[in-house]
């Protein structure tokens, strides 16, 4: 049987720290659970893994919590999530980023551009580890960048649903690219 670490959380879990982290945004730069997602996600394919202490702050900033047995619960999920993200780069499955979905009307619209913001975070805090990423290999990042700027409510970029699609379906074939070259070069 699994450890509490190794278990996939739950969507009970899911919902439970995708409110906590709602609810520690107000008045706290805290990141969504889309956004910590691909957060966790460019430190797990990139250069260098934060420690945790270091990648919770940069997930939920300093929040107040009821005590110490919900910090400890909150900061378990996360670092579960954290484990599943390498669990899945490391399997023969396809990875999956994370996708909000939104109700428009009577339907039900996918949206990707939370999670590639959380991820540029993060290659934005290791810049120093990121610039290094060669002329070829920084095509990978484009998908996660480009979709990224549709988070930005101030930014006006004009997508058309075609080429946002052809955006999202590159998005798990970079994520593996860009988590197989940093390996490579380690090794």
């Amino acid at each position: 049987m699994p450890s509490q670490i190794e278990a996939q959380l739950t969507d009970e879990e899911f919902s439970e720290l995708d409110s906590f982290l709602l609810a520690a945004a107000e008045g706290e730069d805290c990141l969504t659970l889309d956004e910590a997602h691909g957060y966790l996600t460019a430190l797990t394919v990139g250069p260098e893994m934060t420690t945790s202490d270091e990648w919770l702050e940069a997930v939920w900033g300093r929040p107040q919590f009821a005590d110490a047995e919900s910090e400890a619960r909150m900061r378990s999920y996360l670092i579960r999530m954290q484990q599943e993200i390498a669990t899945a780069l490391t399997s023969d499955a396809a990875f999956e980023p994370m996708v909000l979905e939104e109700i428009d009307g009577d339907e039900v619209v996918e949206s990707y551009e939370g999670w590639c913001f959380g991820f540029m975070l993060a290659v934005a805090s290791q810049t120093h580890h990121w610039e290094q990423l060669p002329k070829a290999e920084q095509t990978l990042l484009a998908p996660i960048a480009k979709l990224a700027l549709l988070h930005d409510d101030e930014e006006a970029t004009e997508m058309d649903d075609e080429e946002y699609d052809a955006w999202i379906e590159m998005l798990p074939g970079s994520v593996v690219g860009l988590y197989n070259f940093w390996r490579n070069r380690q090794h």
